[in-house]
């Protein structure tokens, strides 16, 4: 009881507002940089190309918009929403728009699916719950009484807890044989080999640098949080993850993430660190002093106050509990993929093979070969091949197609699959007896995927483009 009360008291004590409008400001502008940046990149090609487009089981009937410029006034409505959120700007309602607006977006295409921005999606829902509105806004200018100089310690805790969720799950998703052996990561930096930067290609795609970064990811994943938490090492960490995300950024890209890393590291800071910021300093009057006034949730009604914890409790129990579904299958996930997505299995495959359909007809002497880009964009084909859920979802598109378009009474879908996981030689993937067709999708694992059985590492010539996440 004495260490309940000790930990109720610790999270609900004042702390300085000051790194929470830091949050608002700097996490929800890179976070809307890329969830906008879609617009103008492949994201939103593969949106409005393709005769059809992936779901997720749990969320079938969402589909992308049926006229490119409705996917583009979409991204356009999610822009606004972002700096609503970013200035302070009728701040509660922007947030949770701007959760059901990113999210459909992220839900509108399988094949699209990136770690980081289902990190994003999910902070915009988080910061809708959190005063961050309650100084330096445009929420208070126009109503003072907003005003608060003070936040209870959970509200910026909240961030340091789901940053150390990720930060732990992508630690342990690597201590797995593929990356101890450095693999992918010596397939990926070969691709460095011909760096504009004389030498320098040399040095990324040797062997030893694949070692280094390999067991440094580790590393860095699992130690960073501990580190950032002891007063004592922290400055230093904090310069090691400024150097391990920048690295990424120079190396593999990745969007915003490693900058949105680096700045949701610095929230392991005390508040005056944030209190000093230099925008802060500039705008000194449209920051209230600290000690001025303390918002508390106890302030609102008892049943929004049980309500917003209860939502905090539930989430974090959900984002603790998700990725261990992916140990549960008894499979490689990145061999099935299944439990792999929601899991913050971050860069850790690459698949090379082949994927192709014979399509049948089981009243007639009708067959034929599919080929994956026939109906498909490059990547959507591409990410398709790899994954059975989407290639059982072609496959029963492929079926529909073939009885109303090509006169198919009964067609019978097969599948010739080889694949390589991380530069193994290559193995039956799908098992070619099986009529897809006859198959549902389901969250149980998929029997009529071939378990993995090759172990040997083949040298490699050519070179995989890009990285499969």
């Amino acid at each position: 009881m004495k260490l309940y009360q000790e930990l109720k008291d610790k999270l609900t004590a004042p702390i300085d507002i000051a790194p929470l409008i830091y949050a608002r400001i700097v996490l929800g502008l890179l976070m809307t940089i890329e969830l906008c940046g879609g617009a103008l990149s492949p994201y939103g090609k593969t949106l409005i190309t393709g005769d059809y487009h992936f779901s997720y089981s749990f969320a079938p009937f969402i589909k992308p918009w049926s006229e490119p410029m409705l996917v583009y006034l979409h991204f356009g409505i999610n822009f606004i929403l972002g700096l609503m959120v970013v200035f302070g700007f009728k701040y509660r309602f922007a947030c949770i728009a701007m959760f059901f607006s990113a999210t459909y977006i992220f839900l509108m295409e399988k094949t699209l699916y990136i770690n980081h921005v289902y990190l994003y999606c999910l902070l915009f829902l988080v910061f809708a719950f959190l005063p961050a509105n309650r100084a330096f806004s445009i929420d208070t200018h126009q109503n003072p009484q907003l005003k608060s100089s003070q936040v209870p310690a959970w509200t910026v805790y909240c961030f340091v807890v789901q940053l150390s969720i990720v930060y732990f799950y992508a630690g342990l998703a690597k201590l797995n044989i593929d990356w101890l052996h450095a693999q992918p990561m010596q397939i990926w930096l070969a691709n460095k080999a011909d760096h504009p930067i004389p030498y320098l290609g040399v040095l990324l795609a040797h062997k030893y640098h694949a070692f280094l970064v390999a067991y440094g990811g580790i590393a860095f994943d699992l130690l960073v949080v501990p580190l950032m938490l002891w007063k004592k090492t922290r400055k230093v960490t904090f310069i090691l993850a400024i150097f391990f995300h920048a690295t990424n950024a120079i190396t593999f890209g990745i969007g915003t993430f490693p900058w949105f890393s680096i700045a949701a590291t610095a929230l392991f800071f005390p508040p005056s660190v944030f209190r000093n910021w230099w925008i802060f300093k500039y705008f000194d009057k449209k920051l209230p002093k600290p000690n001025t006034h303390f918002f508390q949730y106890s302030d609102t009604s008892k049943s929004y106050q049980k309500f917003v914890y209860s939502f905090f409790i539930l989430f974090f129990v959900i984002q603790f509990f998700l990725p261990w579904r992916a140990y549960l299958y008894g499979e490689d996930p990145s061999w099935t993929e299944q439990g792999h997505f929601f899991s913050w299995r971050m860069m850790l495959r690459t698949k090379r093979g082949i994927t192709n359909f014979k399509v049948s007809d089981a009243k007639s002497d009708k067959q034929e070969t599919v080929y994956p880009n026939q109906y498909l964009s490059y990547k959507q084909a591409n990410k398709m091949k790899k994954d059975p859920d989407m290639i059982l979802q072609y496959a029963h598109f492929l079926e529909e197609i073939y009885k109303k378009e090509k006169g198919y009474i009964e067609p019978i879908i097969k599948v010739e699959s080889e694949m390589s996981l991380n530069g193994r030689r290559k193995q039956t993937f799908i098992d070619p007896n099986v009529d897809l067709t006859k198959e549902q999708r389901s969250w149980k694992l998929y029997k009529w995927v071939i378990p993995l059985t090759e172990t040997e590492y083949i040298e490699r010539e050519d070179k995989n483009k890009g990285v499969n996440d």
